[in-house]
């Protein structure tokens, strides 16, 4: 998108209905972190 820095969010927002119950699957923020690190690399 041309933008300077590397941006990447997981797929849901902030999920507070789900709070405090223990269902909680951090698979989307683990792959958001993971493609935000292989845009760093390439832009680089």
């Amino acid at each position: 998108m041309g933008f300077p820095i590397v941006i990447s969010i997981p797929s849901h927002g902030t999920a507070f209905d789900i709070v405090g119950k223990g269902v909680v699957n951090s698979n989307a923020l683990k792959e958001a972190v993971l493609l935000a690190a292989k845009m760093a690399i390439w832009q680089s």
